[in-house]
This record gives structure tokens, sequence and C-alpha cells, in this order.
């Protein structure tokens, strides 16, 4: 798992998945062009350009899912996983 906190300059590492908390943190979101499965792991949907501001982002087309605590700590161990910190 790697952070990074854009506003101290910190560059996005270059990983096969992006993740954010959920709000009450019971689960995740993970953003990737993989397709995942297994038990504690929801699809989503595919990312379409309507999705961002900026036509040809680079995640279209990438799966958005929704993953519980356990099955994040599963994929942590196989995939390399980034995440953005931003600081209040």
């Amino acid at each position: 798992m790697y952070q990074y906190t854009p506003e101290m300059g910190g560059a996005k590492p270059d990983c096969q998945m992006e993740a954010s908390r959920g709000y009450y943190g019971g689960h995740w979101f993970i953003d990737t062009p993989l397709e995942i499965k297994g038990r504690g792991i929801t699809f989503l949907k595919k990312y379409t350009d309507k999705d961002f501001c900026t036509p040809g982002h680079y995640r279209v087309g990438w799966n958005e899912y929704r993953v519980t605590n356990k099955a994040f700590d599963k994929l942590k161990e196989q995939y390399t996983i980034s995440q953005e910190v931003c600081l209040d």
C-alpha cells in the first residue's frame, strides 16, 4: 500500500489499483483496470467519459469495486495499491 499527499508535492505512485476509504470505515472503494472477484468484493460500475469532467481521463474503462476490510487486506498481499491522502 503506497500513500501519497499531492498537497506536499507527493507524486502518485504507479500501482495496479487506487483505493479510497468508505465514509464510515466499513469498506474501501477500489478503482482498477483489472477484473477482481471474491468474497467481500462487489462490482459497482465501469467508468465512462461521462463520469469525469475532462474527456479521455486515464480511468475511462476502469472498474469500480466496493470491498470489505477483510477482502482489502487480502488484496494488499496480491497487488500494489495507492491511496491519496489529503490534508485538512
